[in-house]
């Protein structure tokens, strides 16, 4: 795996818990590299004692968190780990794109349906007057009502008065509406010497580029290095490189 010092652009779905026996999920771990037919698996010897090793370095809440649709990232985590031993890198960290995700946000504009009260809202032709955004909601929900100004008989009795004031006050109701928000969420993996409050001074550097932690999932080695990994959002595209060169910034303030 050819890694280097906050460089990522691979996409992971999110993480999913492993088996809760530790030994177990070093073996499903092996078995699914060597399915997959990664080299090293297939062609090391070793490579199981390899494993076992780096399970050994971490607690067992280590084995619970590993993504099993991603046991390639079990060889990420060792190679950070790995490029942390020297002082001149560390921080260590790994960026990469996870996925969209959704969420609803209301949204209220009076003026486009106050609009959708005159004849033309409802024109299925392109005289349609209503703003685009809106024309799925007019004509599949079309105000059941006639608007007060067609009415024929202008000496409106109390109760026409009334339907007119509810149908009012029922299409503007219709002005609040949600919508899809999507919000691009990142993976940020730090590996250097673990230290008191290390996940605090983590945090404060995330924030630092105006990133919001949503997950953060923290382990010590046996040797005295930690491997954190945090889930957030707040970077509005997809793409790595300019969270990235943020990152770089914000590492070398922090130092």
């Amino acid at each position: 795996m050819d890694l280097t010092e906050g460089v990522g652009e691979s996409s992971s779905p999110p993480r999913s818990f492993g088996s809760f026996n530790s030994y177990d999920v070093r073996n499903d771990v092996f078995n699914r590299l060597v399915e997959s037919g990664h080299e090293q698996a297939i062609s090391n010897p070793d490579f199981r004692d390899f494993l076992d090793s780096h399970f050994n370095r971490l607690p067992a809440s280590y084995g619970l968190d590993v993504n099993m649709d991603r046991v390639e990232d079990v060889l990420l985590h060792h190679k950070l780990l790995a490029l942390a031993k020297d002082p001149e890198r560390r921080p260590v960290y790994h960026i990469r794109f996870l996925e969209n995700l959704c969420t609803k946000a209301d949204a209220i504009d009076d003026k486009q349906y106050i609009n959708s009260l005159s004849p033309q809202s409802f024109d299925d032709g392109d005289g349609e007057k209503v703003v685009p955004s809106h024309k799925s909601r007019s004509r599949d929900h079309p105000v059941d009502f006639e608007p007060c100004f067609k009415l024929e008989d202008l000496n409106l009795d109390v109760r026409k008065n009334s339907k007119c004031e509810d149908d009012i006050h029922l299409t503007e109701n219709f002005t609040k509406r949600q919508e899809i928000v999507h919000i691009p969420t990142h993976e940020v993996i730090f590996s250097t010497t673990d230290r008191p409050k290390l996940l605090s001074q983590l945090s404060a550097l995330l924030s630092d580029i105006g990133l919001n932690i949503r997950e953060a999932h923290v382990f010590s080695t046996t040797d005295g290095y930690s491997l954190s990994v945090f889930v957030v959002d707040g970077w509005p595209v997809e793409d790595t490189d300019g969270l990235n060169k943020a990152m770089e910034k914000a590492v070398a303030r922090s130092k």
